[in-house]
């Protein structure tokens, strides 16, 4: 009866609400609102009783993007912002409860490091020339450190933690599908936006972004981080053996098929590495000969543009890909503008802004429209300086100390397995950012909360 009466104030809340919603949508006159209302209000009912199906939420968007603007296109906002909100007021309704989880948030070096980041970005906005896109960049930031504080106080359990992880690899595998249908079907059938739905290479072929709506080079680079785990986890536990084979053969597919030389380029490190580390294993050549039969299994169905695309790395003289030299003209400008301001940089988004500077225009591939940086590392140290980027290099660093703790330390084998693939992907997802601008990208906060809540829960079994 006590449990009945501490409810009840929230139970007469709630009733309120359906009541009310249920008179405004008789009373709208647009059925999508009139529809919508009693969908909100489920929705707010269901993070009340479990927060942990917004950040579930949250790690699914972070990549289906595009299936989300689907989905809730018709909304006012975006709702990826409003499942954030949501969670984050459902969080400080049940701080009391949350608060073990709350204070190991803040302790976490990942979490100072992130929010020092947060902070010293609000002090180089100051210097900013332009502010706007200042003021942008840091409201990215902003949304970004709430995505990454969800899902490290309600990521609390290793059944929590292992169903985050477990959606890079879901995840992964329906944007696989759904770009390799784009590509078989020729049209696109979830992107909306204009970066992921006019791509095209430099020999004229039109590439997916899959079921995100990001350009398709970034998108390969989340795809990546799970196709990665995926192929660690086949080789390290016999569990989801063959799951994981199928999201490793249709994400490796789908990984070509976006024509990301970036990915390709992380892909192969990861799979130099993997040979590596498993060179005494007696069934690495039988693994080696299947897969080079794969491989020239599969030549015919790679369009031979995709073949032009890599030779562009290796200089094969054909001169029909010019991104590659004006990627280096993008990482000339961002050297001489961190020389010149050397500690708290240009300001938060403001690369796009010097970059039209006349002071580069006899630079070759130089455009007269603003372009990002393609290397995350040397981006954030020409936007936040020294002094910005230190604590965004730290997080980075922290994150993967913990999961290789994990690695050296686990709890069981499961754990060990789950921290290995893990390291992977989130190596290869930043090795990859050497050639993007990912430091406003999801994942890059996404993929260190995980790392950290990893840790966490490793360290509590290992203490029980």
């Amino acid at each position: 009866m006590t449990g009945f009466l501490r409810f009840m104030p929230v139970t007469l809340a709630f009733a309120g609400l359906a009541a009310l919603a249920v008179v405004v949508a008789g009373g709208a006159t647009n059925p999508v609102a009139a529809l919508a209302l009693p969908v909100l209000l489920l929705a707010v009912l269901l993070l009340f009783a479990q927060p942990f199906l917004g950040a579930l939420a949250l790690a699914v968007f972070s990549h289906l993007d595009a299936i989300e603007k689907l989905l809730f296109g018709f909304l006012p906002t975006s709702a990826f912002k409003l499942i954030a909100a949501g969670t984050a007021l459902m969080i400080l309704l049940q701080a009391v409860r949350l608060r073990d989880s709350i204070h190991a948030w803040q302790r976490n070096p990942v979490t100072v490091c992130a929010v020092t980041f947060t902070m010293m970005a609000a002090v180089c906005l100051v210097g900013a020339d332009n502010r706007t896109l200042a003021l942008d960049a840091v409201t990215t930031l902003i949304s970004l450190g709430l995505l990454f504080t969800i899902v490290m106080v309600l990521a609390d359990t290793r059944a929590k933690v292992e169903i985050l992880v477990w959606t890079l690899v879901a995840t992964s595998l329906v944007s696989s599908l759904i770009l390799l249908a784009e590509i078989a079907l020729g049209t696109t059938l979830v992107a909306q936006s204009e970066a992921a739905t006019t791509a095209r290479t430099a020999e004229g072929f039109q590439r997916s972004s899959g079921g995100s709506d990001y350009n398709p080079t970034t998108a390969a680079s989340m795809l990546l981080a799970g196709v990665a785990f995926a192929l660690v986890h086949m080789l390290a536990t016999p569990r989801l053996r063959r799951t994981m084979l199928a999201v490793v053969v249709l994400g490796t597919a789908a990984i070509v098929l976006s024509f990301a030389r970036s990915a390709f380029v992380a892909y192969g490190v990861v799979v130099i590495l993997l040979v590596w580390r498993h060179r005494r294993s007696r069934f690495l050549p039988v693994a080696m000969i299947l897969a080079g039969v794969g491989v020239i299994a599969a030549i015919p169905f790679i369009p031979a543009e995709y073949f032009e695309r890599l030779g562009s790395i290796f200089g094969d003289g054909s001169g029909r890909d010019w991104t590659l030299g004006r990627r280096m003209t993008y990482n000339l400008i961002g050297v001489d503008l961190f020389l010149k301001n050397p500690l708290f940089g240009v300001g938060p988004g403001n690369f796009i802004h010097h970059f039209t500077d006349p002071d580069y225009r006899y630079l070759p591939g130089r455009t007269l429209l603003g372009r990002e940086l393609h290397n995350m590392y040397l981006s954030v140290l020409v936007q936040y300086g020294l002094l910005g980027a230190l604590p965004f290099f730290a997080m980075l660093g922290y994150a993967f100390a913990c999961v290789r703790n994990v690695c050296r330390n686990p709890a069981d084998d499961r754990m060990h397995a789950m921290a290995l693939a893990l390291a992977y992907g989130f190596g290869a997802y930043l090795m990859a950012s050497l050639f993007l601008p990912n430091e406003y990208t999801k994942y890059t906060w996404l993929l260190p909360a995980l790392c950290a809540a990893l840790d966490r829960v490793n360290t509590r079994e290992l203490a029980r």
